[in-house]
């Protein structure tokens, strides 16, 4: 039988109380997602194999829904922010929210349709993100972001179709600004 739980959230820190679960990525993990992995590759000889985000989980056993934090550390390569992995959810129909607690950064989106959106991610902007829609974050400040995502138990994860074809858009810095641009890299 289940029961109804206070779960703490730490909107500076990202800690999740109680959690069932964390996973850390590691920038090394996302060579192959930049424009140019080769500044992976210095970034990570001058700086260390650093952390790019963590992820505090909470599943409770025998619940539909899911929820938890994402902590994503700020940092560049070359004229990209730092990232996550991006995703469609691997059961087509399920969606997903985003609320941000603190820091800055922007969540890049395309339909499988080809529609691209972009949602400004700072403190007090929930983003919907509709089922069938890829998502990615991206740090665009100079802290960490953290945002509390919530999605049903049973939506998944597909990174596969990511990795092998890109996002639609990057999120870059031009002229000292954020500008989001199409991904040349990009395969339909």
């Amino acid at each position: 039988m289940q029961f109804p739980e206070g779960v703490r959230i730490d909107g500076i820190t990202g800690d999740v109380t109680p959690s069932t679960g964390r996973y850390l990525k590691k920038l090394s993990a996302l060579r192959d997602l930049y424009e140019a992995p080769e500044l992976v590759d210095a970034y990570i000889a001058q700086h260390g194999d650093v952390d790019a985000y963590d992820v505090i989980e909470y599943r409770p056993e025998g619940s539909d829904i899911c929820f938890g934090t994402t902590i994503m550390h700020p940092g560049k390569i070359g004229r990209e922010y730092f990232l996550t992995r991006g995703h469609f959810h691997a059961k087509s129909g399920r969606g997903e929210t985003y609320y941000t607690q603190s820091g800055q950064g922007v969540l890049l989106l395309h339909s499988r349709s080809g529609e691209t959106r972009a949602v400004e991610m700072r403190p007090g902007i929930c983003a919907f993100i509709p089922p069938d829609w890829a998502h990615r974050s991206v740090n665009t400040g100079t802290e960490k972001l953290v945002f509390v995502w919530n999605c049903t138990i049973d939506a998944g994860h597909d990174y596969a179709g990511i990795a092998t074809r890109g996002m639609r858009q990057l999120a870059v810095e031009q002229n000292g600004r954020l500008a989001v641009i199409g991904n040349p890299k990009y395969r339909d």
